[in-house]
């Protein structure tokens, strides 16, 4: 199945649709808030994490990633900075 989220930026009120992955992605990165999102958190379905950031980058949200250290080297923990307001999920 194919996820689908519509949602609105509440900067500016555009509203947005993504699906698949990308549609995943917002909704993790929206549910973790503050504590934001590294792509091992979420490697069960989503093994190009970095790029379903930079899709939703690209249609202007705002998504910073601070490198965290662990013993192998580092990895980006993601957080949402733009605020959304999602008005509809849907299996597509």
């Amino acid at each position: 199945m194919n996820r689908k989220v519509i949602f609105r930026t509440m900067t500016g009120g555009r509203r947005l649709e993504v699906t698949g992955q990308t549609a995943k992605a917002l909704m993790a990165l929206a549910a973790a808030g503050e504590h934001g999102c590294t792509a091992l958190e979420v490697s069960s379905w989503a093994l190009r994490f970095a790029h379903y950031v930079l899709c939703l980058r690209r249609l202007g949200l705002q998504i910073d990633m601070q490198r965290e250290p662990h013993s192998g080297g580092w990895h980006g923990r993601y957080r949402l900075r733009s605020g959304v307001e999602i008005i509809e999920t849907a299996e597509a």
